[in-house]
């Protein structure tokens, strides 16, 4: 007869939302101590380190000169390159869009270089060409990696594209001041008092 596999339960963290306990605060300090003073301090060069969640945002509005790229805007649509926009055409407004690229440069289209076909996209009704930049934007900090990367787990679907930024806090001395407490046992783990 097969057995049945248990699933194991989750080791109680912090960092993916159980509570304040003798356990999760001894797996915190576990982590912290390998993000602060241990081996994963290699990995983002300061033991003053801060994990922030960040997420990508586009700004759009400039000059093609200061500007990453070009997109062309319709209403709340945006395409980050000509052949984007193509590709989502149906067969009858990438005829429309090849009569025009004939009457003005001889040639259809997609046989035209990007510059111009960013140049028939911008003559288009209702059509934006326009510059872009990209930008990182902060969602919140952890004390430590393992809980920044919970979070990206626990909340991508509400945001975009998500990254983890090391920031040094070397000079926020009320933070490195607490967390130098809380890894050289001056402030603990005290349960609560039942009243």
């Amino acid at each position: 007869m097969p057995t049945k596999h248990k699933i194991a339960e989750p080791t109680p963290s912090l960092a993916i939302g159980h509570d304040l306990s003798a356990a999760t605060w001894t797996d915190f300090l576990q982590r912290l101590r390998h993000d602060c003073v241990g081996a994963g301090v290699r990995d983002h060069c300061t033991s003053a380190a801060l994990f922030t969640v960040q997420t990508k945002r586009i700004d759009y509005g400039y000059e093609r000169d200061y500007a990453e790229g070009l997109v062309v805007l319709v209403d709340d649509w945006s395409w980050f390159s000509p052949r984007e926009y193509w590709d989502d055409l149906d067969v009858a407004a990438q005829g429309q869009l090849n009569d025009q690229a004939k009457a003005d440069r001889e040639c259809s289209f997609l046989d035209l270089d990007d510059d111009n076909q960013w140049e028939i996209l911008s003559e288009l009704d209702s059509h934006t060409v326009t510059g872009w930049n990209k930008r990182w934007e902060m969602v919140n900090c952890h004390f430590t990696k393992d809980a920044a990367e919970a979070f990206i787990r626990r909340k991508k679907h509400d945001y975009g594209e998500l990254r983890i930024f090391v920031e040094s806090q070397f000079y926020a001395w009320e933070f490195e001041a607490i967390k130098e407490a809380i890894l050289d046992g001056t402030l603990t783990y005290s349960p609560k008092l039942k009243a």
